[in-house]
């Protein structure tokens, strides 16, 4: 799953967003921190494994898996 890196022009705030394997991605992107529409992606870094999913192999009780 991919992790966008996104910066908002109206106020600086730099977040995060992931957007499923599958999932189209948004066309409009909304800053988490001041809710304008115009925050746009700068980048994209590897997904970092769900907390209870890393190669242990007992998965996750919150998902399911457990």
């Amino acid at each position: 799953m991919p992790v966008y890196l996104l910066k908002c022009p109206d106020c600086g705030h730099q977040f995060q967003s992931l957007v499923l394997n599958g999932a189209k991605v948004p066309e409009i992107w909304v800053c988490s921190e001041c809710g304008s529409r115009a925050a746009e992606p700068i980048g994209e870094r590897p997904s970092d494994f769900h907390p209870l999913e890393k190669p242990h192999g007992k998965g996750c009780p919150c998902c399911g898996g457990y």
